[in-house]
């Protein structure tokens, strides 16, 4: 049956060589990228009305036959292009055909043979992300793609458009990734200004000696990809959709970077999640050899560990709560559609639909739906953010919930660096926009080269696309916008978490009687401290090393403000004493000194770690973020389902 179609679409070319060329000239510009075609339509003559572009068999008498509509143009318009958003399930070896508004063909393109990665590839269409268009704000990308999958973009004219120029504020995930779409679309004046001196935002590997390859790196920012999940109830393994987009962005730039310097290849190699060996210091309980107990000793003797039980009232309230809340299939769900599962929370989440996801907050729940005491409340949302909905909670549940997990070779700072072939010469660096100032139509950055200074230096561009965080934006001066918007960059709540690296001469903690191997399985109450994670990478290797000697979130750990307040010198030292009081006084001898303090509240380009919304306000601001506002677009992680983690900075 293949053979029969190229046969007929073979003669269908030949027929059109000896008939007169037709009114229209159809030509496919290739190689723009694997999800989107640029279609030229150029007249040789004027035909009356409307044309209509549909894609499909070369010998489609009529446009019923064909397999989907391209674009509606006028025939006027010269040098028109059509972007042409090639649907997943495109046949192969069709033509784009033009047609009159009676219906008869006016203009015919070559067969165009689809790529399996041009169809694998397949992008939504770039038409207005709204309600009104079937795009679901709140749960958008999939169910929003099949409602707007036969929409597709107007024609236009093709000096004007790439002529449009382009500012981006920030050079983090979400910066580089919007970049690196406008690039593949054919948009040509693009620029990036960027505060710090580096790429990368947050995601930041902080190397103690040497470089990527000497291993002694410790993640002060994002550090871990869950990969699969197992589904308890049927045993079968599906992969972490969320995390697949990363991999796909591995992938696709090192497609970009495959005839450069092999430094600029991402590897994902496998990270340590769990171990058995793991410490557990809690209450000062030591075993005869002077160390704490590890997680498998724990487990199997209930007398090294702090004795804890709820009281009769919290365990009636934690079991209506447990009752509440979706089960191990919403899980599931969460696994393989995040979106799908977002709106599904939103709509009803709690109590198997009967009450919205979104506005109930995580205390307001427990105390007053559920009537659980105060105690009770307080003993049962302290893990989590009282002021949140238990959205988070869930989230995190299915990601910590992986079976394997991955991570970037070198460190994760290697992804950011992986784009610097492509936006070299584009980004200015130390570059801290103030203000934003619309007027004419098009829209005008200020910064100042030193805060000494008395006067802004500008650049104007037609949009601006921001990808700073809002903890940021909202320092900014700022045209005049809806309230609703304005309140989500004044409002969304965001947290912040502190990591201390420090660097050991050797790896004493791969040396112990029970040796540790990756994770961040050790775990204390010691003020401040949280966990420690040991490297995953490079075991049993020799020389210097490098752990991460604190690990906690504000929101669940208040301690981080008072860590805050010591200086980075102090911080270290602290972190120093409690790895030699956890590990043995042997490892003061041992540390080289070296040790890097990141808490993300103290970054002036950051302010905080990541978004974390508080009840309702994904419900109320999510549809804001997907509008264009006084020709500025907005790709922080707020935009995303899940707000940490490193997947909302690709998907912003």
């Amino acid at each position: 049956m293949g053979n029969k179609t190229f046969l007929v679409a073979a003669l269908a070319v030949c027929a059109q060589g000896r008939a007169p060329p037709l009114p229209i000239a159809i030509d496919l510009e290739r190689g723009l990228d694997a999800r989107l075609a640029t279609v030229h339509a150029s007249p040789l003559r004027r035909v009356p009305g409307p044309i209509t572009h549909t894609y499909g068999s070369c010998a489609a008498l009529s446009p019923r036959g064909a397999d989907h509509v391209v674009a509606t143009s006028d025939s006027g318009i010269r040098a028109s292009r059509l972007v042409w958003a090639i649907p997943r399930d495109a046949p192969s070896g069709g033509c784009i055909s033009a047609w009159d508004e009676a219906g008869t063909l006016v203009g015919r393109s070559a067969p165009r043979r689809l790529s399996a990665r041009e169809a694998a590839g397949a992008a939504p269409k770039p038409v207005a992300m709204t309600e009104a268009n079937g795009f679901d704000v709140l749960g958008p990308w999939f169910d929003g793609v099949n409602a707007l999958k036969q929409r597709q973009p107007g024609a236009g004219d093709v000096g004007r458009a790439k002529k449009r120029s382009i500012g981006i504020v920030g050079a983090g995930l979400a910066g580089l990734m919007t970049y690196l779409v406008l690039h593949q679309a054919g948009f040509s004046d693009v620029h990036v200004l960027e505060a710090s001196d580096r790429l990368g935002g947050r995601v930041h590997t902080e190397y103690l000696s040497g470089g990527p390859s000497d291993y002694s790196y410790q993640e002060l920012g994002a550090m871990r990809l869950p990969n699969d999940y197992v589904d308890p109830d049927s045993g079968k393994r599906y992969n972490m959709s969320d995390t697949q987009l990363v991999l796909e962005l591995v992938r696709e730039l090192n497609r970009m970077n495959k005839d450069r310097d092999d430094d600029l290849r991402v590897r994902v190699v496998d990270w340590i999640e769990e171990s058995d060996n793991g410490l557990q210091y809690f209450g000062g309980i030591r075993l005869p050899d002077g160390l704490p107990p590890t997680v498998k000793q724990v487990r199997n003797d209930a007398r090294l560990s702090q004795a804890f039980g709820y009281g009769a009232e919290t365990r009636a309230t934690s079991k209506k709560l447990q009752g509440a809340l979706p089960g191990r299939g919403f899980t599931l769900k969460m696994v393989q559609n995040m979106y799908k599962a977002h709106r599904e929370w939103n709509d009803g989440g709690l109590l198997l639909g009967k009450q919205k996801g979104d506005r109930w907050s995580e205390f307001a729940f427990v105390s007053q739906f559920l009537g659980g005491s105060l105690n009770s409340t307080d003993i049962l949302v302290q893990q989590q953010d009282p002021q949140g909905s238990f959205w988070e909670y869930l989230y995190d549940l299915a990601y910590e919930s992986a079976d394997t997990w991955k991570m970037i070779d070198g460190g994760f700072s290697r992804l950011p660096r992986a784009f610097q072939p492509l936006v070299h010469g584009r980004v200015r660096f130390n570059t801290r926009v103030e203000r934003v100032k619309h007027a004419g139509g098009k829209v005008t950055l200020e910064w100042k080269e030193s805060f000494m200074d008395a006067r802004f230096q500008q650049s104007t561009f037609d949009y601006a696309i921001v990808s700073a965080p809002f903890t940021v934006v909202r320092q900014w001066r700022l045209p005049g916008m809806g309230v609703t918007m304005l309140n989500a960059i004044k409002n969304l709540v965001y947290d912040t978490n502190c990591k201390v690296a420090l660097e050991y001469s050797d790896r004493f903690w791969e040396k112990m009687a029970n040796p540790i191997f990756g994770s961040c399985s050790t775990t204390t109450d010691i003020p401040g401290i949280g966990q420690f994670c040991y490297p995953s990478y490079n075991l049993n290797g020799t020389g210097p090393a490098t752990l991460l000697g604190t690990y906690i979130d504000a929101s669940s750990s208040h301690e981080v403000a008072r860590m805050t307040t010591m200086s980075e010198e102090e911080h270290v030292r602290y972190v120093v004493d409690a790895v030699a009081e956890i590990h043995g006084e042997y490892t003061r001898r041992l540390f080289t000194g070296k040790g890097r303090r990141k808490c993300w509240s103290l970054d002036p380009n950051a302010v905080g770690a990541f978004a974390n919304p508080s009840a309702g306000q994904h419900e109320l601001y999510m549809p804001e973020y997907f509008k264009v506002h006084k020709n500025l677009g907005l790709v922080d992680e707020a935009k995303a389902a899940v707000t940490k983690w490193m997947v909302p900075w690709i998907k912003g």
